[in-house]
């Protein structure tokens, strides 16, 4: 058995002397791993994209990886301290959050787009709709459409931190010190919004994702993630 596809490093580990397990993100397959013999080169990173070749027996088997390297997102943000975190962060919440081949093609879409901004302008932009994508995707999903109260879709200011649902600035007044404060960059689309509007929706995804993790088996997020956001403030 054997399939070739274009994946995402996420993590990896060394197995004897020349050879690494390696844990995998791909369009189709989800998070995956194989083993990669080590034949020299630039050694892979986490978050690099490669044209990647599978080969076992058996799909249920490690099996065995062939990986050309086509992008590397370290060599273009090894200068920029806030983007090598916000790629450590995203491969961790994948390798830690989703489970095994399960495919997830529109967050892999997502991650890609992020690992390809990440040494421009704005990336942070992507790194936070990453972490609403995933959330997503995991089945914590926020829904900014309308006010969950009472179903107004102008004046939304607030995200409820029970039901991840946009509420309007009135509607949530009595109970302002409770919700989490919506930023208006998720619901306009701007790509510049200021520092403290990424704050607020940083304040929103690490609500849910501590909620994700810690069901799923009382892990913390990633120390890289918490650098990030101390980093953008």
């Amino acid at each position: 058995m054997q399939w070739r596809e274009e994946c995402i490093v996420l993590f990896q580990k060394p197995f004897a002397e020349k050879a690494k397990i390696v844990t995998l993100f791909s369009r189709s397959l989800g998070k995956t791993a194989g083993l990669l013999k080590v034949l020299g080169g630039a050694p892979l990173q986490s978050g690099d994209i490669g044209d990647t070749a599978w080969r076992g027996r058996t799909a249920e088997q490690l099996g065995v990886l062939t990986m050309e390297n086509i992008f590397s997102p370290f060599v273009h943000a090894r200068k920029n301290a806030q983007g090598v975190f916000a790629i450590d962060s995203a491969c961790a919440l994948c390798k830690n959050g989703l489970p095994e081949k399960a495919p997830h093609p529109g967050l892999y879409d997502t991650f890609k787009t992020l690992l390809l901004a990440v040494s421009g302008k704005n990336w942070i932009v992507d790194y936070v709709l990453f972490e609403i994508k995933f959330l997503a995707e995991v089945g914590f999903g926020l829904d900014l459409s309308q006010c969950a109260l009472t179903g107004a879709v102008d004046g939304l200011s607030y995200v409820s931190p029970r039901t991840g649902r946009a509420v309007t600035a009135e509607a949530g007044e009595r109970y302002r010190d409770k919700l989490l404060k919506l930023p208006a960059f998720l619901l306009s689309g701007d790509r510049q919004p200021g520092v403290q509007d990424i704050f607020y929706a940083f304040k929103i995804t690490e609500h849910f994702l501590k909620a994700y993790f810690y069901d799923i088996n009382g892990s913390s997020l990633p120390f890289s993630r918490d650098y990030l956001v101390k980093n953008v403030m």
